[in-house]
Formats: structure tokens, C-alpha cells, sequence
């Protein structure tokens, strides 16, 4: 019963996440919400109980995009106007 539960709670978090992501101005904190958003689909896939795909998924989705992202934001204006 718990099962059903995380994954219903991960879904909200990660659906929160992507619409702060998609309306923040500050481009760093969107990074954040976008790496939030990929912990949630990872503890989703976690309850899956896929882990071949969660290890590739967190490795790509939340370290080298998010470092990319920072790394471009870096060479841009943080702030969208």
C-alpha cells in the first residue's frame, strides 16, 4: 500500500518541480528545480525497481546535465528578463 503512496507523491513533487523550473526568472534556480524534478523520476524508478536505467538516469540526468546547465548559465545572464 505504501508502494502506491511514494509513487503518487514523487509524481506531484516532480510535476511541482517542472512548473517552478519552467517559471522561474533566476536560470540557476531553475537548474535546481530541474535536477529536483529528476530525483523525483528517479525515486520513481527506484520503486520500479528498474536500477540498470536509475544509475544511467541519475548519472546523466542529474550530474552531467545539471553541470552543463550551470556550466552555460555561467557563460549567459543568470537572470531572464
Amino acid at each position: 500500500m505504501i508502494i502506491p503512496l511514494v509513487v503518487i507523491f514523487a509524481s506531484v513533487l516532480s510535476f511541482i518541480f517542472t512548473f517552478l523550473a519552467i517559471t522561474e526568472k533566476d536560470l540557476l534556480k531553475a537548474v535546481g528545480y530541474s535536477a529536483g524534478q529528476s530525483i523525483m523520476y528517479a525515486i520513481i524508478l527506484q520503486v520500479f525497481a528498474v536500477p540498470d536505467i536509475l544509475m544511467t538516469y541519475v548519472a546523466v540526468s542529474v550530474g552531467i546535465y545539471s553541470g552543463l546547465l550551470i556550466y552555460v548559465v555561467s557563460k549567459t545572464e543568470r537572470w531572464e528578463k
